[in-house]
């Protein structure tokens, strides 16, 4: 991920497009939620005089100086005691709900929970890092006015119990008063296991100090203002020891430095989770196989570091979402941009994924090149700038990784693009709608959909085909898709017979047969990968036995309109059959015509009858029975002795069940005529 994002920032900087640098140290606060909330601390004078909730919105902008061991004016604390009886744990979680119910009585036995002290040995030495020993390290940006007086404010809490004293005294202060109950209840206590020791299980508390004084002077330490100005004093202190400082070493890009041993830069992502720019712990020795491990690894002086941190949190911001990135899964994020940023913003993910169900795939994709060719540089050649698409997944909590990166350029991705719609488009036409071209990010969705035979779906939560996968697809014409094949033949066999069926009954109102128009679409770039158009499909053996089922339904439900008046079966005699058809095609077509016979005899001589009711139209016999005919004299003629199909071939056969029938055998007039001359 470095070297993309070192094509980002000098993109960037050619744009003259300001990003904002952080201090290596000074690192985003946790996400905030209801689960997990943030404490305002508001301090005077050694007293705490108030304790509120941090909004999210502020949590976006909030930064604490330091590491994990430390860090300050926000930090990581515990819930004052620990509770591990069951039934107070239960109680406890009642009144939570409940607070209306909270009386004299109800706070007389909460005082009496107040037993084991949460705050162990563990966290008062993390306590005191975080406030003597990183107040003392941030002394060079102490000519930060607001962080002096912050500091200045939060000395008499260097002591903690002097502070865990203030914090319970201000919670039943809160609880008295009906005041954010459920927050006083979370400084109070901690619902921890019995099997376990404080050290081990005491929480976490996000807090956030805060300085009445400053509040008074129009710049809180819980504020934007006040972070991007300790901030900028925390780069200027450190650029003026640089200077100091003879460089001794050389980066991976030439940039000469004083050799640090320290971790790379951490950003918050909007996406929804927070990224470490590249780590190689020491203690993993697989790592050492080229003599070096850490910094030493892949050298990156701060400067540089601070401009990929700048540029992925530029593309990775909330201002940019659906522009240079998008979510692609809960925990998978797309970045696209290019090498050269053009003057007007446009987006550069909109191709690959719907944003509306009335935009096509291949409008928005002829609108994305067309933008794209317009950001040439003045002076240089025609060709425009590469793009650069890379795909981060979170793995687990302490690991996100590159899962999929591609360099491109706009005839490539239009290229692409065109192979890639017409490959969607390879498909013959259907009664219940033509497909539209499908975005490369649904194409998992449609892989990873498993169906049961009534046209339901399983389950949506087993995904074995990642969603960026629909982009290797998109933007490699070679990559091979037979496995994919497979799966989407496997679910054509499950729910053919189903959706055939539907078809034959005129039942297609139902919203699953927008998913099968997109199965299909992505089963006609599947056979458009391996060379399989459908001007040759169309005339081969499996398509047509599909036409064949197709033509038997609709002739035993016209049977069933006009005979049985509108009583028809579950199955009709094709959709009964579609399964064997492609393990058995030879036996089945034996089986087929027998069961088609009595029908068959019964169009013959019912065609002629000038019955012109609706549903019961006796040329609509006559029709049936002369696509019946030709469609047996096309299987004649290229009828192969198969024992079963293959999965490109059960596609085919998917394919001609649900397809219309061709226009020369659905012309009503040719049909009635035909009718009278005889």
């Amino acid at each position: 991920m470095i070297n993309e994002l070192y094509d980002l920032s000098e993109a960037l900087k050619n744009a003259r497009i300001q990003t904002q640098n952080w201090h290596r140290k000074y690192k985003p606060i946790p996400n905030i939620s209801a689960t997990a909330p943030c404490v305002r601390i508001t301090v005077s004078n050694g007293k705490v005089v108030r304790i509120t909730e941090v909004d999210a919105a502020h949590g976006q902008f909030l930064r604490k100086y330091g590491s994990n061991q430390g860090s300050y004016p926000c930090m990581n604390l515990v819930a004052l005691y620990r509770i591990t009886d069951e039934a107070t744990k239960k109680e406890l979680t009642d009144i939570r709900e409940h607070p209306e119910r909270i009386d004299e009585l109800c706070i007389s036995r909460m005082k009496t929970w107040c037993k084991e002290n949460n705050w162990g040995r563990r966290f008062y030495g993390k306590y005191r890092i975080s406030m003597k020993k990183i107040p003392e390290e941030l002394l060079p940006a102490s000519d930060y006015k607001p962080l002096q007086i912050l500091i200045d404010e939060t000395k008499p809490f260097i002591n903690a119990d002097h502070l865990h004293m203030e914090l319970e005294r201000i919670a039943w202060e809160m609880i008295e008063r009906r005041e954010n109950t459920s927050l006083a209840l979370t400084v109070l206590f901690y619902q921890g296991k019995d099997k376990k020791s404080p050290e081990d299980d005491c929480g976490s508390l996000s807090v956030a100090f805060e300085s009445k004084k400053l509040i008074d002077e129009g710049i809180p330490a819980v504020s934007e203002k006040f972070v991007l100005g300790l901030n900028q004093h925390l780069l200027d202190s450190e650029t003026e020891q640089r200077i100091r400082e003879e460089a001794n070493s050389v980066d991976a890009f030439g940039v000469p430095f004083q050799a640090i041993e320290e971790p790379m830069p951490n950003v918050k992502l909007a996406g929804g989770f927070d990224v470490t720019l590249r780590t190689m712990f020491k203690e993993q020795h697989c790592q050492t196989r080229y003599g070096k491990i850490e910094n030493a690894g892949y050298p990156i002086s701060p400067h540089v570091r601070r401009e990929l941190q700048a540029a992925l949190e530029w593309a990775g911001s909330s201002e940019r979402k659906n522009i240079t990135w998008l979510n692609t899964d809960k925990n998978e994020i797309l970045f696209a941009y290019p090498m050269f940023l053009p003057e007007a913003p446009i987006s550069f993910t909109a191709m690959f994924k719907r944003s509306s169900r009335d935009t096509a795939f291949s409008a928005q994709a002829q609108q994305f090149i067309r933008e794209l060719k317009q950001t040439k540089e003045a002076g240089t050649d025609s060709h425009a700038k590469r793009i650069r698409l890379f795909v981060l997944r979170k793995i687990d909590k302490a690991r996100t990784k590159i899962v999929y990166t591609k360099q491109t350029d706009p005839y490539e991705l239009e290229k692409c693009s065109e192979e890639w719609s017409l490959g969607c488009e390879n498909l013959p036409s259907f009664p219940f709608g033509n497909p539209n071209a499908i975005y490369p990010l649904d194409a998992a969705d449609i892989l990873n959909r498993f169906w049961k035979q009534n046209g339901e779906i399983t389950t949506d939560k087993f995904a074995p085909v990642p969603k960026f996968h629909g982009i290797e697809i998109l933007m490699d014409t070679n990559l091979p898709v037979r496995r994919d094949m497979h799966r989407l033949s496997e679910s054509a066999m499950t729910i053919g017979a189903f959706f055939g069926n539907q078809s034959a009954r005129n039942n297609m109102r139902d919203p699953a047969w927008e998913k099968v128009k997109d199965m299909l679409a992505l089963i006609g770039l599947f056979l458009y990968r391996e060379n399989i158009r459908k001007d040759d499909y169309m005339e081969n053996m499996p398509y047509n036995y599909g036409q064949l089922l197709k033509a038997a339904d609709e002739l035993h439900a016209l049977y069933c309109n006009v005979v049985r008046n509108g009583d028809v079966p579950p199955q009709l005699v094709g959709s009964s059959l579609f399964q064997n058809v492609a393990e058995a095609p030879v036996r089945t077509l034996n089986l087929l015509s027998q069961r088609m016979m009595p029908y068959y005899s019964w169009a013959k001589s019912y065609r002629l009858k000038g019955i012109m009711a609706d549903g019961k139209e006796s040329w609509r016999a006559g029709w049936l029975y002369r696509v019946c005919e030709n469609t047996m004299d096309k299987l004649q003629s290229t009828w192969t002795a198969q024992t079963r199909f293959t999965n490109e071939e059960k596609a085919q056969l998917f394919i001609g069940y649900l397809a219309a029938f061709p226009k020369k055998e659905q012309n009503q007039e040719f049909c009635e005529e035909e009718l009278t001359n005889e």
